[in-house]
């Protein structure tokens, strides 16, 4: 699971929120430097925990709120951009290049780049707003967000079951061919 480390009262409560529902599907999150932390460089560490992994859920998070002043071509730009963490485009857009089964999740008005754009990849991107009357219980009640961790889930599954089958099969049957008798 990708998170940012620093996070305020509510960005806690949902983190602990995600985990409980993860935890209550019988899988079992790992985080980088919470529950794994190996002594390489964080790329590396980045690398380690996501080949070692059968899902990635990726939370971009408000970090921190900028100032805008102009643009690269020197176009004058007014009000304010929430910025999330960087390590949520290197972890997500690494866990992509592996195949690993992804769910994202942006808080309401972090930047739509990189990954995290709309329509840039083939997945979805729940969006929870953390200003709402009751930010966390309605993010969980809804039915979008079951639906598509269900759905998540059986990707992961599939993924463990693929991933950890024996090289060789004991069985006089070969798996992809239908046999008759």
């Amino acid at each position: 699971m990708s998170h940012p480390n620093k996070l305020n009262v509510v960005q806690q409560q949902f983190i602990e929120e995600l985990i409980k529902e993860i935890r209550k599907s019988l899988l079992f999150p790992r985080s980088l430097p919470l529950s794994e932390q190996y002594p390489e460089p964080p790329l590396a560490n980045i690398r380690r925990i996501i080949l070692s992994s059968y899902g990635m859920i990726s939370v971009n998070l408000k970090q921190r709120k900028v100032r805008l002043l102009e643009n690269n071509i020197n176009e004058q730009k007014e009000g304010n951009a929430w910025e999330g963490s960087p390590f949520a485009q290197i972890e997500t857009a690494m866990a992509y290049q592996y195949g690993i089964p992804l769910l994202l999740i942006r808080e309401t008005d972090v930047e739509k780049i990189g990954v995290w754009s709309l329509g840039i990849g083939p997945f979805v991107i729940l969006e929870w707003s953390s200003e709402a009357e009751n930010p966390v219980e309605e993010f969980f009640q809804r039915n979008h967000w079951n639906s598509i961790f269900q759905s998540w889930i059986g990707h992961v599954r599939t993924g463990y079951y693929i991933k950890t089958q024996p090289e060789y099969q004991y069985s006089c049957f070969n798996r992809s061919e239908n046999m008759q008798i």
